[in-house]
């Protein structure tokens, strides 16, 4: 119980991290302190720079998650965590290629978290049909 409430308690600052820096880009349109936050949260929550995650293919990451996590629980809160991550991440970068990169990788594992949770998000089929649209513009998908 006690480990529960403490993986609760991370789960939910970083999300309030997140929840920050979306207000922070709201208010200004220089995105490099928000980037850099983005990487410092990509280390701190998963042990890897921002790079990792964009170099490694997205099967990868998920495989990865999955081993680390403790249970299936603990792994699709990861999951979660890291597809928002992504999400924010690609959508504040200027990039087309890489921007559209980050996002199909968190499209990947909003899917995933799709398939395998057994509770349904309207936040997270908002969110795929949002980086479908923007693949869609791009045409990547």
């Amino acid at each position: 119980m006690i480990e529960r409430d403490y993986i609760m308690r991370i789960v939910q600052d970083f999300f309030n991290a997140i929840a920050k820096l979306i207000r922070l880009n709201t208010e200004d349109p220089d995105t490099s302190h928000i980037q850099a936050r983005f990487n410092d949260m990509y280390k701190q929550f998963f042990r890897h720079p921002a790079t990792h995650f964009y170099e490694t293919d997205k099967e990868v990451i998920s495989s990865d998650l999955e081993k680390e996590g403790r249970n299936e629980r603990d792994t699709l809160e990861k999951m979660q965590m890291l597809s928002e991550l992504l999400y924010q991440d690609g959508l504040i970068k200027t990039s087309i290629p890489e921007k559209c990169m980050i996002l199909e990788k968190s499209l990947y594992l909003l899917d995933y978290l799709n398939r395998n949770s057994r509770t349904y998000s309207w936040d997270r089929g908002r969110k795929m049909m949002d980086i479908k649209k923007i693949l869609t513009e791009f045409e990547i998908r």
